[in-house]
């Protein structure tokens, strides 16, 4: 019988498995989707947003932006899907082991947790169910095929079944670690095989040994080796309802930046590592006020001249003018709000232009934030990058 040739073992392959299993070839990195993070400057680092069809970590302390920005990511996955699967789009499945998601504050963050919403939620409130029973959910409701997006807040407070079961005074070695490493080394093929997201939010804890970094995230080494993207949030500075900063002991202000530094991503250059988002109490993300950042840092608005800025035209690149033919010229950086508010047709294109530029994955005039504001990555978060990665 004559041997089988490699053209005969790839048919087979292609036939037994499916035809996305093998490639001959491939010209750049196979995503099967990207889904913002809410706020131009938070995809700005990761070249667009969060790729699908992959895991994803959210890690930070208490109050540091982890679930608004997973609420704005899955406001981002139901845009989405209905756009693609309008027909029968794929459902969420949001894992509140903390039993604290606000479907308030997520429809502020543009998500609809309610019963009416076109792409709905599988809301799941564990009654003392172990992290395995957890995982064996998920994975079936995986299966499936009619779930998108899945998002679990938060992985550090499942509890395994031996240390369920086991007394109070009784120590148990290595936590969730154990049981979440045997749930990603299965989910991660699930995940690109029915083209599924997964968003574990984690926590944070102090490093008390004195060595290392003074900040560690819960779940062992297999979770982070399995995450393609790996982002710590942080609660920056205050503002008032003017944008102006605020001191941490300010009474009533009207809200804050939350910052982001990328710990590791495999669906792009690690180049840019630092970002940040005004999140304002009563109107939520301030999309406005992060492209105008965003918009200056590349140079779609000309700040040349420190006090003003120039207003250039989207789609020329040139300067705009007013009726009278002069320069449309801002003093000041407050008052470039009211120009934009007063003509949402160029603030459209602007945003536009913005995401188009973010998503270049090859442009040598872009700086990243961390080296325009010249500050330290591992100093502002306390963490190790280079250690992270590995």
């Amino acid at each position: 019988m004559a041997e089988l040739t490699l053209s005969d073992v790839l048919k087979k392959i292609k036939k037994d498995f499916g035809d996305g299993v093998v490639k001959v070839g491939v010209e750049s990195l196979d995503v099967d989707g990207i889904l913002s993070l809410g706020s131009p400057s938070f995809d700005f680092c990761i070249y667009g947003g969060i790729p699908e069809g992959r895991m994803v970590e959210f890690s930070g302390p208490e109050s540091s932006g982890k679930t608004t920005t997973a609420f704005l990511t899955a406001a981002s996955y139901q845009r989405e899907e209905i756009k693609r699967n309008s027909d029968k789009p794929r459902a969420i499945v949001y894992l509140d082991n903390e039993g604290t998601a606000d479907p308030i504050w997520a429809k502020k963050m543009g998500y609809d947790m309610s019963a009416n919403a076109k792409v709905s939620t599988i809301l799941i409130r564990p009654e003392a169910q172990s992290a395995e029973q957890i995982f064996d959910m998920a994975i079936s409701m995986l299966k499936t095929g009619e779930i998108g997006l899945l998002v679990f807040d938060s992985i550090a407070t499942l509890v395994p079944q031996q240390i369920a079961e086991e007394s109070m005074e009784k120590k148990q070695m290595g936590g969730v670690a154990a049981s979440l490493t045997r749930f990603a080394n299965t989910i991660v093929g699930v995940l690109r095989k029915y083209k599924a997201t997964l968003i574990g939010i984690n926590q944070v804890r102090e490093n008390v040994s004195g060595y290392g970094d003074f900040l560690v995230t819960p779940g062992g080494r297999a979770w982070k080796h399995q995450c393609s993207v790996r982002l710590m949030f942080k609660r920056g500075e205050f503002f008032d309802e003017d944008g102006n900063k605020l001191t941490k002991n300010a009474d009533s202000p009207a809200g804050n930046l939350i910052e982001v530094a990328v710990l590791k991503t495999k669906v792009c250059k690690w180049d840019r590592k630092l970002g940040y988002m005004h999140l304002n109490y009563d109107r939520g993300v301030d999309i406005l006020e992060d492209t105008l950042d965003v918009a200056t840092h590349f140079g779609f608005i000309d700040n040349s001249v420190q006090g003003s800025y120039l207003i250039l035209d989207p789609d020329t690149g040139e300067v705009m003018k007013d009726v009278n033919g002069k320069d449309i010229k801002i003093r000041g950086r407050k008052n470039l709000r009211p120009f934009f508010d007063a003509n949402p047709d160029i603030w459209k294109k602007l945003y536009t232009k913005v995401y188009d530029k973010l998503r270049i994955k090859e442009d040598a005039n872009i700086v990243a934030f961390e080296k325009m504001l010249n500050t330290s990555i591992e100093e502002r978060f306390g963490i190790d990058l280079q250690k992270e990665a590995e």
